[in-house]
C-alpha cells in the first residue's frame, strides 16, 4: 500500500494537495490484509476524521475486484457520502487505479419516478398532470422529463424535494404492483437494479438494504463478495428504523377511500359482496374511529410509552381485526395471484397487502407482548413499535449472502478505545479489529472549554443562560462557528439571540434552507454561524478559517421519557446507563468535536456547555474525546440572570 499512500506513491503523483498520512496507509495495508485472509473475515476499524478511510478502504477492494472478478457493496448511511463516492471518489480511484470498474447508485424506490402514478395523475387532471398552484409549471416539466429521461431519478428533477407534483409521481413500496405492474419492463427502479448486476461496485444505504433483509424478510437483490459497511456507527439506528411499526386513523381512512373498495366492489359477480363491501368499509371506519377515540381517553398525553396492554383497546383491537378480515375474505377471488391480471385485480391486490400489514400493526402495537425487548408507544392518534434491544437478526442480514471478506469502518466505533458498545449493540463479532491514530497534531491545533453554567436543563433560566454563553463565545469568535444543539426549541431560541441585533457575520439556521445549501453557504462564507441539530454532528466537513469554533449546548444523553429509553432501562435495570446510555453519549459528543479540525491547517476550539464533562470524573467524558487542552468556564450571576450578559462575563 505504500506504492499508493506512501509519500512518493501514486496518489501523491497525482493529487497535487496530497498529503502522507502513515494512519492511511496502515489502515489501507489492514484493508489488504483481511482481504487476503479468506472467507470469514471480519474487520471493524476506527479512523479518525483527516485520516481518508474511504481511500484506505476502496484501493485494496477495487484491486481485488479488478484481479479475481468480485463485486463489492458499498454501504453507507448519508446521501453525502454516496454523492461523493459516486461523482467523486470512484471516479478519480478508477483514473488513479488505471481500471475502469463499472459502478453506480442503488436507491429507494421512493426516489424513482412511478410510470403508473404518472399516468393516473395525468388522466385525473385536464389535459396533463395535475396543477400544484404554480399555473402547471411543476407538472409540465415533469411530463417533459418522463418523455426523455433515462433512470427516472427525481433527483434530475430542478424541483424541491417536497414538491406535491414530485410527491405525485414519487414511486411507493407499498404501493408497488410488481409483477402485476402493466409497465414492468419500463420501471425505472427495476431497470437500476438490472444495471447493478453489473456495477463491479455497487453503492447503497442501509436503509434500503436492511428494508430487504430485515423490514421484508427478502436477500438484498444484488449479491457481493466484498461488503463495506461506511459510517457503521449507524447501523443500529437504521436496522431498528427497518423493523420498526407504526399504524395510525390515517392509514385506516386512506386505506378505505381507496378506489380499489369501490373499484373492487364493482368487479366482483355477486351483488350481495359488493353491497357488503360497502357495508363493511362503513362498519371499518366506525371502529377504528372508536379504537383511536378511546387511546385519546385512556392515555391522553401527546406522547407516551406502553409497558404492557390495555384489556380494553385489546378489545376494540379485535373487533377491528375481525372486520378487516372478513373485508379481506370477499376480496380473495381478486388478488389471487394470476399470469395476466386484469389492472384492477393488481391495484386490488396491492390493497390488500397494505390493508394487511396494517391490521398486523395495530395488533402488534395493542398487544404489547414483547415488551421490554421491544417498545411500544402513543403518539398522537398513532401507535407505534420497535426494538429496543441488540438483535441477533442484525449481525445475521450481513452474512446472508455469504460475501468472502466485511469491513465495518467509522470514526466512532469505540469509546475509551472499547469496542464492547457497538458489538452490544449490533452483535456483530469481527474477527479483525484496528484503530487509527490521528494524523494531526490535536494538541497544538485545538483546546476544549468546558462551560458550566450551574444549573441543569429543568432550570427555568437554562436556556437564556445557554442562549448568552453561545453569543459571548460567538462574538468572541468573530463568527466561523458551527453551533450543535440538542432540541428544536433551544435552536430557535438561540437563532433569535444571534439575529436580534445586526452582526458582522451570516447566521445560518436548519430548516430555513435544505440541508446542503447551508453547507454550501456555510463552506463560501468564512466568517458565517450554523446553527443545527443532531443531525449536523455528521456531514460538516469545512477545512480552514471557516470553521474555527465548535459549540456543543450539553453532553448528548437521550430524553428519559423517550420510549425506546424506557424500555431499554426495564430491559437492563441499573446496569442500563453504563452499558447502553452513557457510551453511546460519548460516542455522539466524540462525533461532534470532529467536525473541528479536518487538516493539518486547521485551529480551533470546542465549547462544549456542560460542567459535568469534568465535574463527573466517573463518566470520565474526557478519555472519549482528544486528548488536548482543556479549560473550564464558570458563568456568572450576572450571566445567568440576564439574557444578555455584560463583557468580561465568562
Amino acid at each position: 500500500m505504500e506504492n499508493f499512500f506512501g509519500p512518493a506513491g501514486r496518489l501523491a503523483g497525482i493529487f497535487p494537495s496530497f498529503e502522507y498520512r502513515k494512519q492511511q496507509a496502515d489502515l489501507a495495508e489492514e484493508v489488504r490484509q483481511t482481504l487476503l485472509g479468506g472467507p470469514g473475515e471480519v474487520l471493524a476499524a476506527e479512523a479518525p476524521p483527516g485520516v481518508g478511510k474511504t481511500f484506505a478502504l476502496l484501493i485494496p477492494a477495487m484491486l481485488e475486484a479488478a484481479a479475481s472478478g468480485k463485486k463489492i457493496l458499498f454501504l453507507t448511511a448519508g446521501i453525502p457520502l454516496q454523492e461523493q463516492l459516486i461523482l467523486k471518489d470512484l471516479p478519480a480511484l478508477n483514473r488513479v487505479l488505471g481500471l475502469s470498474l463499472p459502478f453506480g447508485l442503488l436507491k429507494g424506490k421512493g426516489n424513482y419516478a412511478c410510470l403508473v402514478r404518472a399516468a393516473e395523475a395525468s388522466e385525473s387532471g385536464r389535459g396533463g398532470f395535475l396543477s400544484f398552484g404554480d399555473g402547471g409549471a411543476a407538472s409540465m416539466l415533469i411530463t417533459q422529463w418522463l418523455e426523455t429521461t433515462e433512470t427516472g431519478d427525481l433527483s434530475e428533477l430542478h424541483l424541491p424535494p417536497d414538491s406535491p407534483a414530485v410527491a405525485a409521481v414519487a414511486a411507493s413500496s407499498r404501493a408497488c404492483l410488481g409483477f402485476r405492474c402493466p409497465f414492468k419492463d419500463r420501471c425505472f427502479s427495476r431497470k437500476a437494479f438490472r444495471e447493478a448486476q453489473d456495477w463491479s461496485v455497487v453503492v447503497a444505504n442501509y436503509h434500503l438494504f436492511f428494508s430487504y433483509l430485515l423490514g421484508a424478510g427478502k436477500p438484498f437483490p444484488v449479491s457481493c463478495d466484498i461488503l463495506i459497511c461506511d459510517e457503521a456507527h449507524r447501523i443500529p439506528e437504521a436496522a431498528r428504523s427497518s423493523m420498526a411499526m407504526s399504524v395510525s386513523a390515517d392509514d385506516f381512512s386512506r386505506l378505505l377511500r381507496h378506489r380499489a373498495v369501490s373499484g373492487g366492489a364493482s368487479l366482483l359477480e355477486h351483488g350481495s359482496s359488493a353491497g357488503r363491501i360497502a357495508a363493511l368499509s362503513g362498519e371499518i371506519r366506525q371502529e377504528t374511529a372508536r379504537f383511536f377515540d378511546l387511546l385519546e381517553v385512556k392515555v391522553p398525553a401527546k406522547k407516551a410509552s406502553f409497558t404492557g396492554p390495555c384489556e380494553e383497546l385489546r378489545y376494540q383491537q379485535a373487533v377491528v381485526s375481525e372486520k378487516v378480515l372478513e373485508l379481506l375474505r370477499l376480496f380473495a377471488p381478486l388478488v389471487d395471484e394470476q399470469d395476466e391480471p386484469d389492472p384492477g385485480q393488481s391495484a386490488a391486490a396491492v390493497w390488500a397487502e397494505e390493508l394487511r400489514r396494517v391490521r398486523y400493526a395495530l395488533q402488534w402495537c395493542t398487544e404489547v407482548k414483547n415488551y421490554p425487548s421491544w417498545a411500544y408507544w402513543k403518539e398522537g392518534r398513532s401507535l407505534a413499535s420497535a426494538p429496543a434491544a441488540p438483535f441477533a437478526e442484525l449481525a445475521d442480514s450481513f452474512l446472508s449472502g455469504a460475501p468472502d471478506s466485511i469491513f465495518f469502518m467509522s470514526a466512532t466505533l469505540t469509546a475509551g478505545g472499547k469496542w464492547d458498545y457497538w458489538m452490544r449493540e449490533t452483535k456483530i463479532e469481527p474477527t479483525r479489529f484496528f484503530i487509527a491514530g490521528s494524523p494531526f497534531d490535536l494538541a497544538g491545533q485545538m483546546e476544549i472549554l468546558v462551560v458550566d453554567t450551574g444549573m441543569d436543563v429543568m432550570n427555568p433560566a437554562y436556556d437564556d443562560t445557554v442562549c448568552s454563553v453561545i453569543e459571548k463565545l460567538v462574538e468572541s469568535n468573530g463568527g466561523s462557528t458551527l453551533v450543535l444543539l440538542s432540541s428544536l426549541r433551544l435552536l430557535g431560541k438561540a437563532a433569535g439571540t444571534l439575529r436580534r441585533k445586526e452582526r458582522s457575520y451570516t447566521v445560518l439556521v436548519q430548516g430555513e434552507l435544505p440541508r446542503s445549501d447551508l453547507l454550501k453557504m456555510f463552506r463560501e462564507d468564512r466568517t458565517s454561524v450554523l446553527i443545527g441539530s443532531a443531525s449536523f454532528r455528521e456531514g460538516v466537513d469545512i477545512p480552514g478559517d471557516g470553521l474555527t469554533q465548535v459549540i456543543i449546548d450539553r453532553i448528548p444523553f437521550p430524553h428519559p421519557g423517550d420510549p425506546l429509553v424506557q424500555a431499554r432501562n426495564a430491559l437492563e435495570g441499573s446496569a442500563a446507563f453504563s452499558r447502553t446510555i452513557l457510551p453511546e453519549a460519548k460516542m455522539l459528543l466524540k462525533q461532534a468535536a470532529g467536525r473541528l479540525i479536518r487538516s493539518r491547517e486547521d485551529r480551533g476550539r470546542v465549547a462544549i456547555i456542560d460542567g459535568r464533562v469534568l465535574q463527573r470524573r466517573d463518566w470520565n467524558i474526557p478519555a472519549a474525546l482528544p486528548q488536548v487542552k482543556y479549560r473550564r468556564l464558570v458563568v456568572s450571576s450576572n450571566l445567568a440572570a440576564k439574557s444578555v450578559a455584560p463583557a468580561g462575563s465568562v
